[in-house]
């Protein structure tokens, strides 16, 4: 048994999320999780830290042949050893699928601030499409609303499956409803998938196992970044299966294909070769009862609507009731809780709460935002 109650002092980190906010704020923000990584990593790279050598590092083929194993394990997907492409992080290989792509691209609203920053970087066009979310708060892709929107130029779409913020896990129905789509107007999927192993309802489909026309043209991407908590040692994989595709991204690369940073190979083989799945399965275990109890907790808030989280560990809080400017704002100032802005997501009456952290910690932080919302209450009575 690992012990996710641990609340190890995470500031002086060097972490975004700790470093410069006082000590008397919860931080309950950006994408990574306040546990420590896994025993088997911590270890694998203490080991490889320690050794006085740091020369040119080798393994990729060693890593890629762990990452087939543990595809075929866990989605029951075959891999070619050269359908792997190695990347520097996944949005570093979105951003090179879209640069290979040209054209204008697209993605369903709320997305990934990263994501929606991409038009600046890729020097493209971008065409955004809401959600659409019903009676129950479930929200799904809307493909009328990407029917109506698309346009000739577009060359791809981008999907982040789980997603974040919304927490969905979408079905084989829709990606198939989604691939129609996108094969009546030649359009290619590049696939987000680094939330993909904190799956906590569903199990989760990568895109290019979907069928063999998902296989000719697509660009899925994923990294151990998420699952393992170690964002900072940044490193992913574009799985390509088709060879001109392939061969047109790597060349789009223009000599940033890494050979692997040699502390970051360390982890990444202990990631993906076994070594932590049981630290994995009870580490989405303990988020299932920090969702559970942050949704129980949210839901009875009438003033906040929350949708179901499927995967990863962010919820998605709907704060339009409570008539607020910027909540993100107030969360904070009122609370000392710092949440994600809904407006880098495409919202800005949302804000996204991340509960991958230590129950204690969650609680207080839910306390707290609860609090403040009773206070305002009373003032606006």
């Amino acid at each position: 048994m690992y012990d996710f109650d641990c609340l190890p002092d995470r500031r002086g980190s060097d972490s975004v999320k700790w470093n410069g906010i006082s000590e008397d704020v919860i931080p309950m923000w950006v994408a990574d999780m306040d546990f420590q990584a896994p025993p088997p990593v911590l270890e694998a790279v203490t080991e490889r830290a320690s050794h006085p050598y740091y020369g040119y590092p080798t393994g990729l083929d060693e890593l890629g042949r762990i990452v087939i194993q543990h595809y075929e394990k866990v989605y029951q997907v075959p891999i070619e050893p050269e359908w792997i492409v190695w990347v520097p992080s996944v949005i570093s290989g979105v951003v090179n699928a879209l640069k290979m792509l040209g054209g204008t691209f697209m993605y369903s609203v709320p997305m990934y601030d990263h994501i929606r920053r991409l038009y600046a970087e890729a020097n493209l066009p971008v065409i955004e499409v809401p959600l659409k979310k019903d009676a129950d708060n479930h929200y799904a892709m809307d493909l009328e609303a990407l029917e109506a929107a698309v346009k000739p130029e577009v060359t791809c779409l981008i999907l982040c499956n789980p997603h974040n913020p919304v927490g969905r896990m979408y079905s084989k129905e829709e990606l198939l409803e989604l691939q129609a789509f996108c094969k009546k107007h030649d359009i290619m999927i590049i696939s987000d998938e680094i939330h993909c192993e904190i799956a906590l309802d569903k199990k989760h489909i990568p895109y290019f196992s979907l069928n063999e026309e998902a296989r000719e043209y697509s660009v899925t991407l994923s990294g151990a970044g998420k699952i393992c908590n170690i964002p900072g040692l940044p490193m992913g994989f574009a799985i390509i299966p088709d060879a001109k595709i392939r061969k047109k991204f790597i060349r789009q690369q223009d000599g940033l294909l890494p050979s692997g940073n040699i502390v970051t190979l360390a982890a990444y083989k202990k990631a993906y070769d076994g070594s932590c799945d049981q630290w994995k399965d009870e580490l989405r275990a303990y988020l299932c009862e920090n969702r559970d109890l942050a949704e129980k907790r949210f839901k009875a808030i009438s003033e906040i609507q929350v949708p179901h989280n499927e995967g990863t560990y962010l919820l998605w809080l709907d704060c339009s009731a409570l008539r607020l400017e910027k909540p993100a704002k107030f969360f904070m100032e009122q609370a000392q809780v710092k949440v994600s802005p809904g407006k880098i997501y495409g919202n800005s009456q949302c804000v996204r709460f991340n509960y991958g952290c230590p129950r204690k910690q969650l609680i207080e932080a839910l306390d707290r935002m609860e609090a403040a919302i009773d206070r305002w209450r009373k003032n606006k009575d």
